[in-house]
């Protein structure tokens, strides 16, 4: 029975994830695991590029209830850095739940996670099994930034904020193949499906069905200046997620900073005429590409300029991608005021998230004892919160903390 096995490791980020594995955990024998994905040729170049030549090899081919099964049953946790989710990974999510076995991957696409949660949560919760989706860059900062900024506030002010705003201020998100390919999905599956749409533009679309209420601000759309931040602040495409995971937290937590609680994303420019003119022509062009009907002609010119499954930057440009940073700022009730930030050196989308994921694995294999008792589709805030937070500070040198960054 191995510890961990990483499916996906043949792709972009799941390379990533093999090599954090590996240096951190793998050659030291802290755990054992192993290596997953469709092809056996381009897993024995992984393993051989890590110069793990003992490192067990599975063959996965795509979306294979038969290969899942027999993976799910060989292991205590799948980790999957698989994209998109929605085309390859519900049969292994159905295979976990039926072993017993956790399972934990990067996916934030929403149609999917909607899904799961109204299909597999209760099986998976009734069996004790852990499923915690969005693992990296998406989510986690966010997800674990907000549970410390009101840890603060309680501790400090004897309340919660009733209003977060978290801002990505530093780093450069570069996106892989496979991530491109799952925004795609999500884009396709709403031009597709009028519904679908309504119930994706909720912003508490993930919140379990019978809580799916919630304050809210409407989602930024254009660029502004925050008095809070001091600068101008723009859209931020990955907020759509983020937000959500946040909320499903805290209604989870049967909304425990209350029901007036509302939390909202953006993305730092800075000060002066130049910048925001820059943020502008941004979130012009990102919002052709999000916003266009997929089955325009011109949409789908534009969606082919994006970089194919299992591309991505080399080493040196991810290097030069970090570090990475957002900055928090959280309201009490009485008008009490807190900051926070994460910070780390790792680039944003591949090194950090790849990462986060790994540390995430590390506490569902190694550290079960100390988890929380939140079951089936949860979050890491709520399942893991303060042991996740020490992990990616001590190992993983992901700072998530009080105060302000440089």
């Amino acid at each position: 029975m191995y510890d961990i096995i990483l499916w996906g490791a043949t792709g972009f980020t799941g390379r990533q994830a093999a090599r954090y594995f590996h240096e951190h955990y793998g050659r030291n024998r802290a755990i054992k695991w192993a290596i997953a994905g469709r092809n056996k040729a381009k897993l024995e170049q992984t393993r051989a590029w890590l110069g793990a030549k003992d490192l067990d090899v599975f063959v996965v081919p795509g979306a294979d209830a038969l290969a899942a099964d027999n993976l799910a049953c060989s292991t205590r946790v799948i980790a999957a850095t698989v994209a998109p989710a929605a085309k390859y990974a519900t049969e292994m999510v159905k295979a976990c739940i039926k072993h017993g076995t956790d399972y934990c991957d990067l996916s934030g696409e929403l149609h999917w996670l909607r899904k799961m949660i109204d299909e597999y949560h209760d099986e998976a919760s009734a069996k004790g099994v852990h499923i915690l989706n969005a693992c990296g860059f998406d989510s986690i900062p966010s997800d674990l930034g907000v549970m410390l900024l009101q840890q603060a506030a309680i501790e400090r002010h004897g309340e919660y904020c009733n209003h977060i705003k978290n801002c990505f201020h530093k780093g450069h998100i570069a996106v892989s193949g496979g991530s491109f390919a799952s925004g795609l999905g999500v884009m396709q599956a709403i031009g597709e499906d009028a519904k679908l749409a309504d119930l994706i533009a909720n912003p508490n679309s993930l919140n379990p069905r019978d809580k799916m209420r919630g304050k809210s601000n409407p989602e930024l759309d254009k660029v502004i200046f925050d008095k809070d931040f001091s600068g101008y602040i723009m859209p931020f495409p990955m907020g759509g997620i983020n937000t959500r995971i946040v909320r499903r937290a805290h209604a989870l937590t049967d909304f425990q900073y209350g029901e007036d609680f509302v939390y909202e994303e953006a993305k730092f420019v800075g000060r002066g005429l130049l910048n925001k003119l820059k943020a502008e022509a941004e979130t012009f062009v990102t919002k052709l590409f999000v916003e266009g009907d997929p089955k325009s002609r011109f949409t789908q010119v534009l969606h082919s300029l994006g970089p194919k499954e299992g591309d991505g930057p080399s080493d040196d440009k991810i290097k030069s991608y970090g570090p990475f940073s957002f900055k928090l700022f959280g309201r009490t009730p009485s008008g009490k005021t807190l900051k926070g930030y994460v910070y780390s050196e790792w680039d944003p989308g591949h090194g950090g998230t790849s990462a986060m994921l790994c540390e995430v694995a590390y506490c569902l294999a190694m550290e079960r004892d100390k988890l929380g008792k939140s079951t089936g589709f949860t979050t890491t805030s709520v399942l893991m919160g303060d042991l996740l937070l020490k992990r990616l500070r001590d190992h993983a040198k992901i700072e998530i903390a009080l105060g302000e960054c440089g």
